[in-house]
């Protein structure tokens, strides 16, 4: 009888309970009735009435719709369906406390009570220390959200470890919901970061084979953006995470050189009076260990010796572990083990090894290799592309459908995708099946927009007086093929990875159009690419220049500024532009034929003026190599190399005496530039160029726009030109078209730089950059010296946003005498960079 009593007082006390962290839910007032026998076996509850009371604003009807529980229905006696309801308010995010149970059971009904506390709704945000956008979570609030005390823990949280991070350890975080004079509620942050806790003193104990000078080195997180000039200044900041990285910094320091059993620590902290840190750190050194024997065993497609020579170390050097391992299992590592395997298509291959110490602190290695069936590529799936037309990726792949895999092919194809510049993010994904052996490679990109409307206008003239305008359409992804069906009330067409280019540049007295269109693959299985351009302008003939210009050309035509004279530039070009991929995949040549016709003509009332006419018919043939990383704009490795010859035929050999109109000569030119990160975001520039301008017949004059020109910063975007200047930069040093000095048929260049990224954004580059450059030139190779040279130093910023390109200054000093006026100038010369870099 106990026992029955016992288990119904049991049955009839059961609580339907949900529990949430922060959370307590509860139970009172429950009703017995003596019938328990009689329904100890039910497993449902019937709910007669739903009842809500607490701090709610919502009534029964809106809490059953939100929780799923009506008047009527049966609920599990287990709690399930209650269980469910309660998950289902709290994801509501409308409440702060959820309470429910029962009350009055009699035989199968119960009265089912929610004890609700809704959420404060947030109507204003107030911050003070802190902006809005540094906190997503904050971000995220509206207007008329409701604010859990979860979500303020939160947001707590965030702001606690992201100035942590900074080197504030005395954040003041406080945040309160208050009401303002319309009763409404403002959730009010306010922040006080206080000061950056410094690290003044860092002390090592246990080091003997590593000096203290060299354990600071090594903690480059710690003391990370801060230069020797800086660090006499600024002392390095307390973050414990960056001293986290350090320290296992020094560990694999320590195992590089033999120690095994290293052991470093953070031993202790503590303040000093300035409020700064001092920090001690204890290293436990231990032995020192070599190499044993080592033994290779599973290799069946990779003989043992090829094996040897890629794992380098031998029995007797001191067992230098981060390496041994980096040679052994790392396969981005182009000289491991692993990679050699994997390029080789054994994706499936399992490679570890095993250390086993001997006697005489001796470590014999053993590697164990089971190769595995390689892997094929099954499919090759494309995704992202909504414009870009499939045809245009998978020419650019080199992993096909039943081919072994391959990461050199893969690295290829990536970077092959990275040169088409339209797409702003491109990665792959391997998806493997061990079953059949097979993988089906995914490329993912994402597109971005490469078209493009430029227009810009300014003041041009020596009188700064004209009114210039520039016009510029890019469209980067154009397709000639649906031009035909295009809708001009619809988008232009696109998708086939072609380039329309057309400009035009318009002032009172010069107008200029232009075009050119560019197909990247006029082969099937080759990137060749075929690129036709047209120009056409025509100039008022006015300016001293101009008329200096028109003398040396037409020599025995009178031209005078206050005639009505025109000069007309018609200019044709086609190229052909092929990558050498049987050298590797940076090289191309270049190929064009370019001609160009000069028409000037003295327009008057009679029209009876004959027109003069000057023709130039030239060949280029470019071997060119660009390895820059991570793009064209701001290098941080990789070097471009240029052997440019462009030539004429000898008309005065072949036309003998009516070749007058005609140009004849010869330009060589070889330029390289190479770039190497020194620390982070810092790079070294360094290169040089020579050039060479020659003649078939010594007879036949060059004219001296056909020439190499040198000094200061040359700019043409404001002006109007009859023709374009070969002009060579040399910072610090004057230019002037007038002076004969600074032309000459042959030249060199060299320079030394130093720049520093500041800023690094998708559309905006900013950085400074420190120089040292010289050269010389000539008018003959025979007085000419490539090693006397003008030299200049000097610094310089430099911006690149996308809309507008290239801007800069750069401020150079003269060393050696100024090229044009003949005597040191002790000056410092201003120069505006427009454009392109230098």
């Amino acid at each position: 009888m106990k026992r029955n009593i016992l288990i119904s007082s049991i049955f009839y006390l059961l609580i339907i309970i949900q529990i949430q962290p922060g959370y307590s839910l509860f139970v009172q007032n429950e009703e017995h009735y003596s019938n328990a026998n009689n329904n100890k076996n039910n497993s449902s509850f019937i709910v007669k009435e739903i009842h809500i009371i607490g701090k709610t604003k919502y009534d029964s009807h809106f809490i059953s719709r939100l929780s799923g529980i009506y008047t009527g229905e049966s609920i599990d006696i287990d709690g399930i369906k209650t269980d469910n309801a309660i998950k289902k308010l709290w994801k509501s995010n409308l409440f702060g406390k959820v309470s429910v149970f029962k009350k009055n059971v009699y035989k199968n009904e119960i009265d089912l009570f929610f004890e609700l506390e809704d959420l404060e709704e947030i109507h204003e945000i107030k911050l003070k220390g802190i902006k809005k956008d540094q906190f997503p979570n904050i971000k995220k609030i509206k207007i008329g959200d409701k604010i859990s005390g979860d979500l303020i823990q939160t947001i707590k949280n965030d702001i606690q470890e992201y100035y942590t991070k900074k080197g504030y350890h005395e954040v003041d975080i406080k945040c309160e919901i208050n009401k303002n004079f319309n009763n409404k509620n403002v959730l009010c942050l306010y922040v006080n970061k206080g000061k950056k806790i410094e690290i003044e003193e860092i002390l090592f104990d246990g080091n003997q084979v590593i000096q203290e000078k060299e354990l600071l080195d090594l903690m480059s997180k710690t003391k990370k953006n801060l230069y020797p000039i800086i660090s006499i200044i600024q002392k390095p900041l307390f973050v414990q995470e960056n001293i986290k990285e350090d320290l296992k910094n020094i560990i694999n320091k320590y195992k590089s050189m033999g120690y095994l059993d290293i052991q470093v620590f953070l031993d202790s902290v503590w303040r000093k009076k300035s409020g700064n840190y001092r920090i001690k750190i204890k290293i436990i050194e231990g032995k020192k260990y070599y190499l044993g024997n080592v033994n290779i065993l599973g290799n069946k497609n990779l003989k043992t010796d090829f094996l040897n020579k890629i794992f380098f170390y031998k029995k007797g050097d001191v067992y230098n572990q981060v390496e041994i391992k980096r040679n052994i299992l790392n396969s981005s590592y182009t000289k491991s083990i692993l990679y050699s395997y994997v390029n080789l298509g054994y994706l499936f291959v399992n490679i570890f090894f095993i250390e086993k110490k001997i006697l005489d602190n001796k470590i014999d290695l053993e590697i164990r290799i089971k190769e595995n069936r390689p892997a094929y590529i099954n499919k090759v799936i494309i995704l992202g592309n909504s414009i870009t037309k499939d045809h245009v990726i998978r020419r650019e792949l080199r992993t096909y459908p039943g081919d072994l895999f391959s990461i050199h092919n893969v690295k290829h194809s990536l970077l092959n995708l990275e040169k088409l510049s339209l797409f702003d993010k491109i990665y792959h994904k391997i998806k493997l099946n061990e079953k059949d052996g097979l993988i089906d490679v995914e490329w993912h990109v994402v597109e971005k927009n490469t078209n493009e409307f430029q227009f810009h206008g300014g003041f041009g003239g020596t009188d700064f007086k004209k009114v210039i305008g520039n016009f510029k359409l890019n469209i980067g992804n154009f397709s000639f093929k649906n031009i035909l069906k295009w809708n001009f009330k619809g988008p232009i067409p696109q998708g086939d990875g072609q380039k329309l280019t057309i400009h035009s540049q318009l002032g009172k007295d010069f107008k200029s159009y232009g075009f050119s269109f560019t197909e990247p693959w006029i082969e099937r299985n080759n990137p060749t690419s075929l690129t036709f351009k047209s120009q056409y302008s025509i100039k008022k003939i006015k300016t001293k220049e101009d008329l200096n210009f028109l003398s040396q050309v037409y020599k025995n035509i009178k031209v005078s500024h206050e005639e009505n004279q025109f000069l007309e530039k018609i200019g044709i070009s086609v190229y052909l532009n092929k990558f050498l991929n049987f050298l590797d995949p940076y090289s191309k040549i270049l190929t064009s034929i370019d001609y160009e016709q000069l028409i000037f003509q003295k327009k008057t009332s009679s029209n009876l003026d004959p027109k003069y006419k000057l023709n130039n018919l030239s060949y280029l043939i470019s071997l060119q190599r660009l390895s820059i990383k991570p793009d064209i704009i701001f290098p941080f490795q990789g070097s471009k190399m240029q052997l440019n010859s462009m030539f004429t035929l000898p008309y005065s050999v072949i036309l003998k005496n009516n070749n007058k109109e005609w140009m004849e000569y010869f330009k060589l030119k070889i330029i390289f530039f190479w770039y190497k990160k020194i620390i982070d975001n810092m790079i070294l520039k360094t290169g040089g160029e020579l050039g060479y301008l020659g003649q078939y017949n010594h007879s036949k004059e060059l004219f001296s726009f056909q020439k190499f020109y040198m000094g200061g910063v040359h700019n043409n975007f404001l002006g109007s030109k009859l023709y374009d200047k070969d002009h060579i930069p040399l910072r610090g040093y004057s230019f002037n078209h007038q002076i004969s000095d600074n032309v000459g048929t042959i030249y060199n260049k060299l320079i030394f730089e130093i720049r520093y990224l500041i800023k690094n954004l998708s559309k905006l580059k900013i950085w400074t950059t420190c120089f040292m450059e010289g050269g010389n030139i000539s008018d003959s190779y025979q007085k000419f010296n490539p090693l006397i040279m003008n030299k200049s130093f000097g610094f310089g910023f430099r911006l690149f946003w996308t809309p507008i390109g290239f801007l800069g200054v750069d401020f150079g000093y003269p060393i050696n005498s100024d090229i044009i006026h003949g005597f040191n100038k002790s000056k410092w010369k201003i120069h505006f960079i427009v454009g392109k870099d230098l």
